[in-house]
């Protein structure tokens, strides 16, 4: 998910890679502060399948400065990310639901619509295995791992009433 950040920082100018990691970490930094290391091979990705762009500038010292900026075909390739199918693994599935929430502002108002509907179907199904692992008798929980269960479900439920309160902005 890393390529939707930077695909969502380069939007308005060109950076170079640690200017990309500042802006990354100034807007997203409250639940991602991706590495130059992580950062770094998904632009190589994104240069693959020209969606990124490179253009290197020499200082009057000589020295060299990369820059990179959007191709011309950028937000299909953004549209492209954004409706990968979240994780089914749940730590994963929130960390790509707040990612792809993040930068959402760079989707047009249908496509928002038929983002949040699918989150909240995707979210209740979530809901729904953590209330029966849960109520599985057969399944001998401890204290923690009840603890953990119910502050998931309670995590689900909270999501949902913020996806609605989105939706309705």
């Amino acid at each position: 998910m890393i390529e939707l950040l930077i695909l969502y920082s380069l939007k308005n100018r060109e950076r170079t890679l640690y200017s990309l990691r500042s802006e990354i970490i100034e807007k997203f930094g409250s639940f991602t502060k991706p590495s130059v290391g992580t950062i770094h091979p998904a632009l190589k990705r994104l240069l693959n399948s020209n969606t990124v762009t490179i253009r290197n500038d020499f200082s009057e010292g000589g020295k060299k400065s990369t820059y990179y900026g959007l191709a011309v075909h950028w937000q299909k390739k953004f549209n492209d990310l954004f409706f990968t199918p979240l994780s089914d693994n749940p730590t994963n599935f929130f960390t790509e639901l707040q990612t792809r929430i993040g930068v959402m502002s760079l989707l047009d108002d249908d496509l928002k619509e038929t983002f949040i509907e699918d989150a909240l179907l995707r979210l209740e199904s979530l809901g729904l295995d953590f209330q029966n692992a849960l109520d599985d008798t057969y399944v001998n929980y401890d204290r923690y791992q009840t603890a953990l269960l119910k502050k998931n479900v309670s995590d689900v439920e909270n999501f949902k009433i913020f996806l609605q309160k989105l939706r309705e902005e």
